[in-house]
C-alpha cells in the first residue's frame, strides 16, 4: 500500500518531481486540477509515507509468523520448493495473470503447482525477459503517458506479497490474488483507450458500441465460470477437468462425491488424489476412511497407518485408525490409537470417548463410564456422544451401569440440539424414556424415528419396530455391549 501511494503521488497527483524539477501538473493539454501541490523529491513523499511502512512492515511480520506456526504449517520450506523454482513460478504466473485476464479460459478454483521443473524455469526466463521489455517501453514512454509506467509497476509491485516468493500452501497461482493488482493494468487500457480516442477523433457512437459489447462479452463469460459454482460437486470436477495432476481438486471432488452418497465413485477421486501425491496426508487418511465405512478394514487399516506416518501429530487421524482396529477386534492396539490422540490434543473429546467404548467391550464397566464423563465435559453440545452414552446408560444389561435419569437428561438434550429429526436420536431417547418407566413417550419417540427412518429411505427398520413392541408392552429394551457376545442385531440405527 505504501508503494501504491507514492505511484498515486507520480500518477495521476503528480506531486512527484522529476530531475529536480517542478512537475508541470498538465497532462494533453488540460490541467488536472486548479491547485497543484507542490512537487517534491521521492524520499520526502517516502518520508511522508513514513507511518504506513511502519505499520506494513510488522503486518508481514504478524501474518508470516501466523501462517508458519506448527499448527498452521501453511508456509512451505525451501527444501520442499526450492528458491529456484519459487522465482520460475512467480514470473510465469506474472504472464499467466495478465493472459488470463485478457482470456479468461480454463479458470480454476485451486492449480497445483507443476512437477517439471524444467518447463517451469524456462516459462519463467520466458516471461521475465517480455516482463522486462514492457518495463523498459513503459520507462520509455513515461513522460508522454505516465499511466502506463504507473499502472505497470501498480502490477508488478501489488503482486509481490502473494506471488510465491513465500510460498503459501501448494498452490502455484490463485486468480482471488490478482483482483487488486490487475487495476493497474486496466486503470492503464482505460487511460490508453482515451488518449487513441482522441487522437483518432473516434465518434461517440463508436467509443459506446464498443464499450457495450465489452461488457456484454464479460457479463457472457460471467455467467458461464459461474455455472461451475453451483456445488462442491460441479467446482472441483470443473477443476480437475482444466488443470493437469491436481490431488488437491480430485481430494475435494471425492469428498463431494461421498457427502452425495456416491462413496465407489469418492474412492476413485481419492486414490487418484494419492496417486498424484503420496504425500498428500488428507487423501490418504480420507481413502482409508472411506474404506473403514464401506467394511474393507484390511485395506481400511494399511492406508490409515500410511496416513499416520505421513503425519502423526494429527488426532483424528489416530482416532479413526483406531476405529478400524475395534472393527478388526484388536483392541489392545486401538487402546493405543485413541491414546496418542488424547495426548496429542487433550480436549479432543473423541478420544475419551472412544476408549470407553472399548472398556465396554472388555467389560470393563466402571472405567467405560469415567471415560464417558470425561468425554462429556470436554465437549457437552456434541449430540453424538450425548446420544451414545445415553444408548449405554439406558439399555445395559448389567444394572450398575444403567442410569435411566441421566439416560433421559442426555437423550432430550441431544434430541433437543437435532431439532428431533435424527432417527438415531429418537430410538435413544426412546430407550431412555423406557428405563425411566415413560412408555407413552418411548412409543412416540421410537414411533417418529420409524416415521423419519422411512422417509430418508432407510434399511433394517425391524430393530426400531421391535423395541416399539416392547415399549408398547411396558418393557425397557436391553442389550450387551460386551465384545465377547454375539453381535447385536437390534442395535439403534447408525
Amino acid at each position: 500500500l505504501p508503494f501504491v501511494m507514492l505511484l498515486l503521488d507520480y500518477w495521476p497527483l503528480r506531486r512527484m518531481a522529476e530531475g529536480g524539477r517542478q512537475s508541470a501538473g498538465v497532462e494533453n493539454g488540460s490541467r488536472l486540477s486548479t491547485s497543484e501541490p507542490r512537487a517534491m523529491s521521492w524520499w520526502r513523499l517516502a518520508l511522508e509515507k513514513g507511518p504506513f511502512f511502519v505499520l506494513t512492515a510488522g503486518a508481514c511480520v504478524v501474518t508470516y509468523l501466523a501462517q508458519s506456526q506448527r499448527g498452521s504449517g501453511a508456509v512451505v520450506s525451501l527444501e520442499h520448493v526450492s528458491l529456484p523454482y519459487r522465482l520460475g513460478n512467480a514470473f510465469a504466473a506474472y504472464g499467466c495473470y495478465l493472459g488470463k485476464a485478457i482470456w479468461p479460459a480454463d479458470l480454476a478454483v485451486f492449480y497445483p503447482m507443476s512437477d517439471n521443473i524444467v518447463r517451469v524455469r524456462i516459462t519463467g526466463v520466458i516471461t521475465a525477459l517480455g516482463l522486462a521489455a514492457c518495463s523498459w517501453l513503459f520507462w520509455q514512454r513515461r513522460r508522454a503517458q505516465p499511466y502506463l509506467l504507473a499502472g505497470w509497476l501498480w502490477y508488478l509491485g501489488t503482486l509481490v506479497p502473494v506471488i510465491g516468493l513465500v510460498q503459501v500452501g501448494s498452490a502455484a497461482l490463485a486468480d482471488r490474488y490478482t483482483y487488486f493488482p490487475l487495476i493497474g493494468p486496466f486503470m492503464a487500457l482505460a487511460f490508453g483507450v482515451r488518449d487513441l480516442v482522441r487522437r483518432f477523433q473516434v465518434s461517440a457512437i463508436a467509443v459506446t458500441t464498443a464499450a457495450a459489447l465489452v461488457l456484454a462479452a464479460c457479463l457472457a463469460l460471467t455467467a458461464r465460470q459461474l455455472r461451475y459454482w453451483r456445488d462442491s460437486e460441479s467446482l472441483f470436477a470443473h477443476a480437475v477437468a482444466v488443470t493437469t495432476n491436481n490431488a488437491y481438486a480430485l481430494n475435494n471432488l471425492g469428498v463431494a462425491l461421498e457427502q452425495a452418497g456416491r462413496p465407489e465413485a469418492a474412492l476413485e477421486r481419492y486414490q487418484a488424489a494419492v496417486r498424484i501425491a503420496p504425500e498428500f496426508v488428507l487423501a490418504q487418511y480420507n481413502l482409508g476412511n472411506l474404506l473403514g465405512k464401506l467394511g474393507r478394514r484390511e485395506p481400511a487399516r494399511a492406508e490409515l497407518r500410511r496416513a499416520v506416518l505421513l503425519d502423526p501429530t494429527q488426532p483424528y487421524i489416530h482416532n479413526t485408525l483406531g476405529d478400524v482396529l475395534v472393527q478388526l477386534g484388536q483392541f489392545g492396539e486401538a487402546l493405543d490409537e485413541y491414546t496418542e490422540a488424547e495426548r496429542l490434543d487433550p480436549h479432543y473429546a473423541w478420544a475419551p470417548f472412544n476408549i470407553g467404548n472399548v472398556y465396554l467391550k472388555q467389560g470393563r464397566d466402571a472405567a467405560a463410564i469415567d471415560e464417558f464423563r470425561k468425554a462429556l465435559r470436554l465437549d457437552p453440545e456434541n449430540y453424538q456422544i450425548l446420544a451414545s452414552v445415553a444408548h449405554v446408560l439406558a439399555a445395559s444389561e448389567n444394572p450398575q451401569v444403567r442410569d435411566g435419569r441421566t439416560a433421559l437428561a442426555l437423550a432430550l438434550k441431544a434430541d433437543a440440539l437435532t431439532g428431533s429429526n435424527q432417527p438415531f436420536v429418537l430410538d435413544v431417547l426412546a430407550m431412555a424414556c423406557a428405563e425411566a418407566g415413560r412408555f407413552d413417550e418411548a412409543q412416540q419417540a421410537v414411533q417418529r424415528a420409524l416415521d423419519l427412518a422411512a422417509a430418508a429411505k432407510m434399511k433394517k427398520l425391524e430393530p426400531l419396530q421391535q423395541r416399539l413392541k416392547l415399549y408398547q408392552n411396558h418393557q425397557p429394551w436391553r442389550e450387551s455391549f460386551r465384545a465377547t457376545n454375539a453381535p447385536i442385531q437390534n442395535a439403534p440405527l447408525p
